[in-house]
């Protein structure tokens, strides 16, 4: 029976990665392992994550298509490992309409942006939410014990990189914008 499960699961899984669903939401609890790993891109920008759970382990994504929302939550009580990248092109359309000299179907690109977290937990909660489109947000907020490393780059006419690393029992909570105001 637990098998079963396991196998109509990874199908629907493989399938709904091959389907470029405009949504989609997937919710995993288990006592053994489990692997979910995302991506994606469009004209704003892509995003990349894995994420590994051994034992009791609870996974949840969802990423939504319209407005470049991706979240990710996995908690466990062993090991977990993450590894999350975003990047996009920071735009502002209002410059077009602002410059008599910039033709209608020019886009001007401000620079560029990303975001990074990496790590392995012995047991904790990870949550991470990413919003790409002409900008960049999100958040990254991190509770239990193991080793993390994250960090961001903004580049363009004002350019921003930071980086962190923490081990040991740990909290971190990461807010970040790029490309428009707070």
């Amino acid at each position: 029976m637990k098998k079963d499960c396991v196998a109509v699961g990874l199908i629907c899984l493989i399938l709904a990665g091959l389907a470029g669903a405009d949504y989609l939401a997937t919710s995993i609890s288990t006592d053994g392992s489990a692997m979910l790993a995302t991506s994606g891109s469009d004209q704003n920008g892509s995003f990349v994550s894995r994420v590994m759970g051994v034992d009791a382990a609870r996974l949840v994504r969802t990423v939504s298509g319209d407005d470049g929302v991706h979240d990710l939550v996995v908690s466990g009580s062993g090991p977990v490992l993450v590894s999350d990248f975003a990047s996009t092109l920071l735009r502002n359309p209002e410059i077009r309409d602002r410059c008599i000299f910039l033709d209608a179907g020019s886009d001007r690109s401000l620079g560029e942006a990303s975001v990074y977290t990496s790590g392995i937990l012995q047991k904790g909660e990870y949550d991470a939410s990413r919003a790409i489109g002409t900008d960049l947000s999100g958040e990254t907020q991190v509770n239990g014990s193991g080793l993390l490393a994250f960090g961001s780059v903004g580049s363009g006419n004002r350019s921003l990189k930071t980086r962190g690393f923490v081990s040991g029992n740990l909290s971190v909570q990461d807010f970040f914008r790029y490309g428009g105001r707070v």
